[in-house]
């Protein structure tokens, strides 16, 4: 990427060039995060979009501090076709920083997605002041034939769907960007685009500032489901992004499996540097590994009557990462729980790891959650430190 040596500016022709000074963000300067998301929401523009997801282009402005459940949205845009970009402005710092504001900008992602198109229209008239449907009359202002039923529509399923494109947008965050892989897709629940946007700036004196959005780092969320299928006397796990769920479930059942599940994303592992759990339709959590597309899942299969935690990941990557845990089988499993077998794949050739436990066998769900709690930090505890040392290589 280009620094500040390679950013230069001549007036005209007989005049030499002036060398770019790079300016950092900073409240020092007078150009804050307010400034950046202010300078973003009047210039949509100049946001890289169609490098991170094309679907979401043009932006239409809707406001700057979107009120939600989870604390207001620095900058919130739409497109024609009802989807929706919301930005965050941040500065990147430390690592606990760049956790907090993705952390942040989920949270934002997850209260909107429970929101119908009248919440939208109401919170964005209640952002600007201004008492009418904004959404559709400033998506109208780029495509004067809309229709707006069919946007109403678009919007509304694009909010239940959780369709949306996150960025963060910030100045110095090339640095450490190699972990957002595994912050972003542990909260997959939602179909949600998410992006990192340097926002470099160059000083030319007393001859004017030049601002140059980068995408720095872009990941697609992909939806994913898991199911038991029975081989004889053995109940194996498998997990994968291909299949779709054979059932939609209500939003009720939704929002009680969340609740049982609640618990579970506040845990705190062993492992200082391993994230909490997060909820997954459907009656599932997942703990994001260190190596991109692996995870662990505890689970519960209510037709089944079990409940358990296994090992899980993408097609792509899993038999290479099931051939080399297997290597040290024999070792994984002396630390995992007691009668862990195989799971994922579940052939001789690569087994997997997986434990389960009758649900009837526990008198409560407390007591339920509690073993599933051990379950999954034996599990990160064996498993995340080997996979992270794969991910170094």
């Amino acid at each position: 990427m280009p620094n500040y040596t390679d950013i230069l500016l001549q007036q005209d022709e007989r005049s030499g060039f002036i060398r770019a000074q790079r300016a950092p963000l900073g409240a020092a300067g007078g150009r804050s995060e307010a400034w950046l998301r202010d300078l973003l929401i009047e210039n949509p523009d100049i946001l890289p979009i169609s490098e991170v997801d094309s679907s979401f282009a043009p932006l239409v402005p809707l406001c700057t501090e979107l009120h939600t459940e989870a604390g207001p949205i620095d900058a919130a845009f739409i497109n024609p076709g009802g989807r929706l970009t919301f930005v965050e402005c941040k500065l990147w710092r430390n690592p606990e920083a760049r956790r907090k504001v993705i952390a942040q900008i989920l949270d934002y992602a997850r209260a909107v997605s429970k929101w119908d198109y009248a919440d939208l229209q109401r919170r964005v008239a209640s952002a600007t002041g201004q008492k009418k449907n904004i959404p559709f009359e400033a998506s109208r202002q780029i495509q004067p034939d809309l229709d707006e039923a069919a946007f109403v529509d678009a919007t509304a399923l694009a909010l239940q769907e959780g369709r949306f494109l996150l960025l963060i947008a910030g100045d110095g965050i090339r640095e450490g960007v190699s972990g957002i892989t595994e912050l972003i897709t542990r909260n997959a629940a939602l179909g949600f685009n998410f992006g990192l946007i340097e926002v470099a700036l160059y000083e030319f004196g007393e001859n004017g500032l030049v601002v140059q959005p980068r995408v720095v780092a872009k990941t697609h969320t992909i939806e994913r489901n898991f199911w038991l299928v029975r081989q004889g006397d053995r109940a194996l796990v498998q997990d994968d992004e291909d299949e779709a769920s054979e059932e939609s479930p209500s939003s009720n059942a939704l929002h009680e499996e969340e609740l049982w599940w609640e618990p579970l994303t506040k845990i705190k592992f062993d492992d200082p540097e391993q994230e909490s759990p997060v909820y997954r339709p459907r009656n599932h959590v997942r703990v994001q590994m260190p190596l991109s597309g692996i995870w662990i899942t505890a689970f519960r299969a209510m037709s089944y009557g079990i409940c358990g935690v296994f090992l899980g990941g993408n097609k792509s990557v899993r038999p290479q990462v099931l051939d080399a845990l297997n290597q040290e089988r024999t070792q994984i499993l002396a630390e995992l729980p007691a009668g862990t077998h195989e799971g994922m794949d579940g052939t001789a050739q690569r087994p997997g790891f997986s434990v389960y436990a009758k649900l009837n066998d526990f008198e409560s769900d407390d007591e339920c959650r509690e073993w599933l709690i051990s379950q999954l930090n034996r599990f990160v505890n064996a498993f995340r430190p080997r996979l992270k040392e794969m991910s170094k290589q």
